[in-house]
């Protein structure tokens, strides 16, 4: 079997698994994810047909894995944020406001800046470099503050990024109905691009309408109170997926319409039901199961890749049961 075969092949499979009832032979059939991997073997034959050798077709591959992930093929330098005329987008006023003499961004690599105080010092900040994950839901990745990050790792030039990011893993709640969806928030660990742990532990909560450090005694004290309990969270998602993401889309607009016409005493008893099934994702421990793929597997019935553990067994079959009460 040649290569591009074999690449076919998989994403074929792989486009099985997404979807179904997807055409791959149709070039008008449309479907998210089957759509990208169809994207991706139309890349990967335009490389197989330059003919390229083995060790050739490595280095084309990290030039372009590099290019889609933004990165300079070349190291960027102090010159490149002066290139072409390059001026700061802020005005003199606002850059005074900040203390700044100027901020530039690079015009080879968008998400880098360089920072010059009116004493003359200078950083740089790649806006890019670090996202964060919550340790109560894995899945769930955004992008935050990280000046930290740029005192304890700071940018030098020349500087070429480093292969993957930091990866800031941080927890959120809220302890004053107040003050929205979160008002404190706990900024425990990193891990570097070379897989290192480095602990981070910074807390802060909301106060005045700003965000203030606090200790971690006084961090430990507000998380005893939370007011958006991890299992009524769970409980929440696992529904809202069980009804509106886990289906076709017209099975969905049937789910949703059923759902709609339940009792509010039978909605409130499926959910205080459902949240005490949940309590299990309020240990530490099981916050790793808290993600998109297991509630996925959990509102369709899918569970051979947990079946030994038998409190995310019987949130599905109590799932299940509820989704019998939709059909």
């Amino acid at each position: 079997m040649r290569m591009y075969e074999w690449a076919e092949q998989e994403c074929r499979i792989a486009c099985k698994k997404e979807n179904p009832n997807f055409n791959f032979d149709d070039p008008n059939a449309w479907d998210y994810g089957c759509s990208c991997y169809k994207s991706a073997l139309k890349a990967y034959k335009s490389l197989m047909n330059d003919d390229h050798s083995g060790a050739s077709f490595g280095f084309t591959k990290n030039i372009l894995i590099r290019l889609m992930n933004g990165q300079p093929l070349t190291p960027i330098t102090d010159e490149d944020f002066f290139a072409n005329g390059n001026e700061s987008y802020e005005s003199e006023e606002s850059l005074m406001n900040r203390g700044l003499k100027s901020s530039l961004q690079c015009t080879r690599m968008f998400s880098l800046f360089r920072d010059e105080t009116l004493d003359g010092k200078v950083t740089y900040y790649d806006n890019d470099r670090a996202y964060y994950v919550n340790i109560e839901d894995p899945s769930d990745t955004y992008c935050s503050w990280t000046g930290f990050l740029d005192e304890m790792f700071p940018i030098k030039m020349p500087y070429s990024p480093e292969k993957g990011k930091y990866v800031i893993y941080a927890q959120s709640f809220l302890s004053d109905k107040r003050n929205g969806d979160f008002d404190t928030r706990g900024i425990l660990y990193l891990i570097t691009p070379d897989g290192k742990k480095v602990d981070i532990n910074i807390y802060q909560t909301e106060r005045n309408g700003k965000m203030v450090d606090i200790t971690k005694e006084e961090y430990e004290t507000l998380l005893k109170k939370r007011i958006d309990k991890i299992n009524e969270k769970v409980a929440s998602k696992l529904l809202w997926t069980l009804v509106s993401n886990s289906a076709s889309d017209e099975e969905i607009e049937r789910r949703e319409t059923k759902w709609k016409i339940f009792l509010p005493t039978t909605k409130k008893d499926i959910n205080e039901h459902l949240s005490k099934l949940c309590m299990f994702f309020c240990s530490p421990e099981n916050y790793k199961y808290n993600t998109f793929h297991i509630s996925q597997s959990l509102c369709r019935g899918e569970f051979d890749e947990f079946k030994d553990n038998s409190a995310l067994v019987e949130i599905g079959e109590y799932l299940q049961g509820v989704l019998k009460l939709l059909a």
